[in-house]
């Protein structure tokens, strides 16, 4: 089901994930593959330390003049983010050959995930003094016992995969309080990986697959009401 195009998407995020065996030619090489997109993505974020995590972990990022695209680069990942996201197909064409490049350039063939991760804020439409209806945004439901008044539930964190063939979707949801500035929300984060097989020759496949899986996965958590809202059928 094709949810690119609506006319008030929830998307704020979108991230094309790589994790493979640590390659330390990434660590003596990547002026190398930055000196290839230094055009496009000219910031260079180095991390700070933090204790207990190896240097060679933590990612550097390139990121693009607006800041809203970034290309993340550690001993064992590479990953490309968007915060402009516009749909699926200008996604496509802008992570696929920064991720074949890397995997070109440092000999990666075979990696150990590959994933597709994709953050939605829901704004909340409701006064301060009315409860939250989730059930008008989303589909997931959360059984209580009868003792409790399901229309007081608030600060809502919940979790959960589902696996289907080859790969596993990660559901994740949790309420965004309001604050100046900040809309209350609920941020819902689906994450796709494909952990069987992962090979770089493959990785539009891979990608068109997890891409889909997600695609499916928010159709169906969608509840009608969220949906004509998102599609702009509310008068």
């Amino acid at each position: 089901m094709a949810l690119d195009h609506l006319q008030n998407s929830p998307l704020v995020q979108a991230t094309l994930e790589i994790t493979f065996p640590g390659e330390p030619a990434v660590l003596t090489r990547i002026d190398e593959y930055y000196q290839s997109i230094r055009e496009e993505y000219s910031a260079l974020w180095v991390p700070n330390a933090q204790i207990g995590v190896a240097p060679a972990l933590q990612p550097w990022e390139f990121k693009s003049q607006s800041g809203k695209r970034s290309v993340g680069i550690s001993v064992n990942t590479f990953s490309f983010r968007v915060e402009d996201y516009v749909d699926y197909l200008s996604f496509r064409q802008s992570a696929l050959p920064l991720a074949q490049r890397f995997c070109d350039q440092f000999g990666i063939q075979k990696m150990n995930r590959l994933a597709a991760r994709y953050v939605n804020n829901i704004a909340l439409l409701r006064l301060p003094d009315q409860p939250l209806h989730l059930e008008n945004y989303l589909t997931v439901g959360i059984d209580v016992p009868p003792i409790i008044d399901r229309s007081a539930l608030e600060d809502i964190h919940l979790q959960f995969s589902i696996r289907q063939d080859d790969s596993q979707v990660v559901v994740n949801l949790h309420h965004q309080a309001q604050i100046p500035g900040r809309v209350e929300s609920l941020i819902l984060v689906l994450d796709c990986a494909r952990v069987d097989s992962v090979v770089a020759e493959n990785l539009a496949n891979d990608l068109d697959k997890v891409h889909e899986r997600i695609e499916d996965c928010f159709a169906a958590l969608a509840a009608p009401p969220y949906m004509k809202y998102m599609r702009g059928d509310v008068a």
